[in-house]
C-alpha cells in the first residue's frame, strides 16, 4: 500500500512541475526556456520539501551532533527530488511548448511587398 502513496505522491510532484511550466509559458512567454525550466523544477521540488524542513527545525535538537547530518540528509533529498521527479517534465513540457511555438510562426503569413496596399504613390 506504501508504494502506492509513494507513486501517487511523485506523480503529483511531476505534475505540478509540468504544471508550472506551463504557466510559466503563458504567464511569461518571453522568459528563457532553460529559465522557465529551472523556475519551474525548482519551485515543484522545494515547495513540498518546505513541509519537511519546516518540521525538521521545529523539532530538531540543534546542540546534538546528527543535526547537521540530518539537514544535509533533507538538501540531498531535495536536490534528488528535483533532479529525478522534477527537472524531466519541465523539460518536455517546456519543449514542446516551444515547438508548437515554433511551427505556430512558421504559418504565418508574409506580405510579398514590402509596402501596404494603403500607401501609394
Amino acid at each position: 500500500m506504501w508504494v502506492l502513496w509513494v507513486s501517487l505522491t511523485i506523480a503529483m510532484i511531476a505534475a505540478m512541475s509540468a504544471g508550472l511550466a506551463l504557466g510559466m509559458h503563458l504567464l511569461f512567454p518571453r522568459m528563457a526556456e532553460r529559465a522557465r525550466i529551472l523556475w519551474a523544477s525548482g519551485l515543484a521540488a522545494f515547495l513540498p520539501m518546505s513541509l519537511a524542513f519546516g518540521g525538521f527545525f521545529l523539532e530538531a535538537d540543534v546542540s546534538g551532533d546528527d543535526f547537521w547530518l540530518s539537514t544535509l540528509a533533507l538538501v540531498l533529498l531535495s536536490f534528488l527530488i528535483l533532479s529525478v521527479c522534477c527537472l524531466p517534465p519541465a523539460y518536455l513540457a517546456t519543449t514542446r511548448l516551444a515547438r508548437g511555438r515554433d511551427e505556430d510562426t512558421d504559418k504565418a503569413p508574409t506580405l510579398d511587398t514590402q509596402e501596404p496596399d494603403l500607401i501609394e504613390g
